[in-house]
């Protein structure tokens, strides 16, 4: 067989085995309804956002329902992340990977509002982890230990403050400011 007759074969058998890929998006829906929860404010959901969307982790949920999950739901008729458990009560672990990088995320849910644990990985060595939780009207973020990496609050005059582990200041956005970088 003619090299370009293989490669129009390969390429007829791939759009076959990933044709349906529209579909729910239920990874990425759950990220986003656990994100629209991780605040108390818009300012706390936004600075979220900005942070898994820059670790990519939005990225990877998308990808992982574009070419696996809608895929499977089409050819089989379920999707293995199931929309009806969305809001259970249950700790829930998803693992995206691109290539040899891995990030877990881990929603544990809690009687206020829900944890999330993000863990990366290359190569299967873990690079790093950052736990995201609401305490205290704030976001806090800490390592797998529980020591306090930062934290962010939103006052209610919407300007947002950043403080280090060690309670020092290190970002103050006014409202202007702070609608004016999210809209980077």
């Amino acid at each position: 067989m003619h090299r370009p007759h293989r490669i129009g074969i390969g390429l007829v058998a791939l759009g076959l085995l990933l044709s349906g890929c529209y579909g729910p998006f239920n990874l990425t829906r759950r990220l986003y309804n656990w994100n629209g929860q991780a605040g108390t404010t818009k300012w706390e959901r936004e600075f979220v956002f900005i942070l898994l969307a820059w670790v990519p982790v939005y990225g990877l949920a998308i990808l992982g329902d574009a070419v696996v999950f809608n895929s499977m739901e089409f050819w089989t008729g379920k999707n293995p992340i199931d929309s009806a458990s969305m809001n259970s009560n249950e700790s829930r672990t998803k693992r995206l990977v691109r290539g040899d990088k891995e990030v877990r995320l881990t929603y544990l849910p809690t009687s206020d509002a829900g944890q999330l644990l993000i863990e990366q990985f290359q190569h299967g060595q873990s690079v790093g982890a950052l736990h995201l939780e609401q305490r205290d009207g704030m976001t806090v973020g800490s390592d797998t230990a529980g020591h306090v990496l930062f934290t962010a609050q939103t006052l209610p005059n919407g300007s947002v403050l950043v403080h280090d582990a060690t309670g020092k200041q290190i970002a103050s956005y006014t409202p202007e400011e702070a609608k004016r970088v999210l809209r980077q």
